[in-house]
């Protein structure tokens, strides 16, 4: 009894220990497959307010963090310590083969910064079988083994992890409604539900949902579990995603199954007891959700003027002013507002008189997304120009939708339009008034004549014909001695290009200048091996080029032999082939020959110059 009240005193006094010294420390599997995920976990024995990932380039972020918290208590010779142990899980994924690093990630404690180290994974092509290359059991010493052992108890000895089932972990996408209208919404939710230590998700498919019109509705980042109520049991439930749905088409549709591969934490048994402290493993489990069956019914037989609106709208019509003059501009916004499929609803269409010229209009949508469907405006500006005077009446605009309420169409209409259009500043009598209906405009004959100027108009030729000015035969002359010179040039083209050793020749210095520039890039680089290989190419494909001389042929002794038969100095030909001996030497023993690269460049190029003066 007195040891058991020792161990509890010790306990209690020590409860808030924290160790000294922080560490912060990565890990990961070695290898992994293409495609295939694995972790890298981050330990810290002090619980940092942030921590941020390090550059990984090359490697794609699937999930994390996941976070996991355990206790590690020790009383040796009497002595008393705790550690607690926060661990950030990450799960990646690589698309290509290759080595891979994950620079060290840093982590915030107080005032101070951490940085763990980096990793190194190798990607292979194909999957590795591997528990992500982390320990998931903890093996660490219980402090209360030995009061198990003094106070008799096997804490269920030949107890096993519990077999998880799919009722202790599932997941479930829930819609509002299973029967609807095409266009009608519908709510797609996916929760998650836990009965067991969800610590992590590998890998969540969500629902297609091909067959809809897809709106997401905003959810937080992170998965947070809370506790729900759920067929008369309790469980740790999670909002995945939630979704607005338009269907595009009728008929008996499916939601697709959502699949998540979750990481669950399971206490183990160590030293034939289940411990109270540390002893646990993490292990993976695949969940899938049911497929749903929706019908769609197609929606009544509709008016003319339905365009495909579906809910519950409002119209209103807006003109910057009612009075103008000709040729003035008038805007003219058509708004729709309500709860509907906007996405579905087209440009409306509004008849407008011959009198007004009218431009295309300018659409506007602001629409908020939320549990009861899409919620806003769409407005469309017109801008009208009219080109007579007059009283236009344009009647009404309508609008016509489908009521998801009373399962039937509905118009609703603005008020009478009219615009007074004046002939100028002082026109008192806007003069004809002209009636229409959005239903039959009475348009202005093509052959009609209006406002006809009887005043003498002074109609004065004030241009020459074409054909009796100057310039007029040079537009047939010049066409044909431009096509003649052409013709000459491109048969001279034709006739040099058919020589391809000449080609070759002519080409030799462009060649090798390219060669050059790349040899430069690889001296910026300090790359030497292939500066030096870049040089060589250059110099052996410049005289082979030239001089005409075929590979098999290319020696130092013909380049030397043709080179003074076409009168080159005796000096250039040595400088060429002693630079081609640096060359190959510095390439081929690179520990032998030290060679400033800059001067070798330099060389390189002052003798193709002087070659290509030189030979002709």
């Amino acid at each position: 009894m007195k040891k058991i009240l020792l161990i509890s005193l010790v306990l209690i006094s020590s409860i808030f220990a924290i160790a000294d010294n922080v560490k912060f420390t990565a890990r990961s599997t070695s290898k992994a497959g293409v495609g295939q995920n694995f972790q890298v976990q981050y330990t810290l024995n002090e619980k940092p307010s942030e921590i941020q990932l390090g550059d990984y380039s090359g490697l794609k972020l699937i999930n994390g963090p996941s976070i996991s918290t355990s206790s590690n208590v020790q009383i040796i010779n009497g002595q008393y310590s705790q550690e607690n142990t926060y661990t950030y899980t990450y799960i990646f994924q690589a698309s290509k083969t290759g080595t891979y690093t994950i620079e060290g990630a840093t982590a915030k404690i107080g005032s101070k910064s951490y940085t763990s180290n980096s990793v190194n994974v190798e990607i292979q092509q194909d999957p590795v079988q591997t528990n992500n290359g982390i320990n998931n059991r903890r093996n660490n010493y219980d402090p209360w083994a030995d009061f198990y052992n003094m106070m008799g108890y096997d804490n269920n000895a030949n107890a096993q992890p519990k077999e998880i089932t799919n009722e202790d972990l599932f997941v479930r996408v829930f819609v509002d409604k299973t029967n609807l209208f095409k266009g009608e919404h519908l709510i797609a939710t996916v929760k998650i539900y836990s009965k067991v230590d969800l610590v992590g998700f590998e890998d969540i498919k969500l629902p297609q949902f091909d067959d809809f019109y897809v709106e997401e509705i905003e959810t937080p980042d992170r998965i947070n579990l809370v506790r729900e109520n759920y067929n008369n049991d309790v469980y740790n439930v999670g909002l995945v995603k939630k979704y607005i749905l338009y269907p595009r088409i009728s008929g008996d549709l499916t939601i697709e199954s959502c699949q998540i591969d979750c990481q669950i934490r399971q206490p183990i048994q160590s030293n034939g007891y289940m411990s109270v402290f540390g002893y646990y493993e993490t292990i993976s489990k695949s969940i899938k959700s049911p497929e749903i069956g929706i019908k769609v019914n197609q929606l009544p037989q509709s008016p003319e003027s339905f365009t495909g609106a579906v809910g519950k709208f409002s119209m209103s019509v807006n003109m910057s002013e009612d009075t103008v003059l000709v040729n003035d501009a008038v805007s003219i916004k058509v708004s729709i507002s309500g709860n509907g499929n906007f996405n579905m609803i087209e440009t409306h269409s509004i008849s407008w008189p011959k009198e007004f010229e009218v431009y295309e209009p300018v659409a506007e949508q602001n629409v908020k997304t939320d549990a009861s469907g899409l919620n806003g405006t769409k407005t469309w500006e017109y801008t009208i120009i009219p080109r007579y005077p007059g009283i236009f009446k344009l009647g009404k605009f309508s609008f016509t939708y489908f009521d998801t309420n009373s399962k039937q169409y509905k118009t609703v209409n603005s008020d009478n339009i009219s615009i007074a259009v004046k002939k100028d500043a002082n026109d008192t009598d806007f003069g004809e008034t002209y009636n229409y209906t959005q239903k039959n405009l009475d348009y202005i004959s093509e052959d009609d004549i209006r406002f006809v100027n009887y005043d003498d108009l002074n109609l004065k030729q004030n241009y020459i014909p074409l054909p009796k000015k100057g310039f007029f035969i040079w537009m047939f002359v010049l066409p044909t001695l431009i096509f003649i010179v052409l013709v000459v040039i491109l048969r001279k083209k034709i006739r040099e290009n058919a020589n391809l050793a000449l080609v070759k020749q002519r080409k030799a210095g462009k060649t090798s200048q390219k060669r050059l520039k790349k040899a430069r890039k690889f001296m910026k680089q300090n790359s030497k091996t292939e500066f030096y290989k870049e040089i060589i190419s250059a110099l052996w494909g410049y005289c082979g080029y030239k001089l005409e001389i075929p590979v098999a042929e290319l020696t130092k002794d013909n380049i030397k032999d043709i080179m003074i038969s076409k009168n080159v100095k005796e000096d250039l030909i040595n400088n060429l082939l002693e630079i081609i001996d640096k060359c190959e030497f510095a390439h081929f023993a690179p520990s032998v020959a030290e060679y400033e690269l800059n001067n070798i460049y330099m060389e390189a190029t002052e003798i193709i110059e002087s070659l290509e003066q030189t030979i002709k």
